[in-house]
């Protein structure tokens, strides 16, 4: 089943050890959550959906996914309200809030 987060998201600066350029439009990346650092469940890519492209701040609210939801081993049910994630290249490039679940 697919669980869709509607989350916050925040893209690092170079200084915060994040990269210049930020993604404009929709796109897969790997994900870590808070609660699976240890990467227990394995490392698995998100697609995330903009609502709107990252403001000045580097800030934007997007829909969020597993890009693989429908393997039995998904962990679907890191998803859910309240989780903290991290987006990773070679780096983290942003963190965000998974703020509500969308039905």
């Amino acid at each position: 089943m697919k669980t869709v987060g509607k989350v916050s998201i925040y893209f690092l600066t170079i200084d915060e050890g994040g990269q210049s350029n930020i993604p404009v439009s929709n796109f897969s990346i790997p994900i870590i959550f808070e609660e699976d650092r240890d990467l227990i469940n394995g490392l698995w890519s998100a697609v995330i959906e903009f609502h709107n492209s990252p403001n000045i701040q580097r800030e934007s609210t997007a829909d969020l996914y597993l890009l693989f939801h429908e393997k039995e081993e998904a962990p679907n049910h890191l998803i859910k309200p309240g989780m903290r994630f991290e987006l990773m290249t070679n780096r983290v490039i942003a963190k965000g809030i998974i703020e509500s679940l969308k039905k």
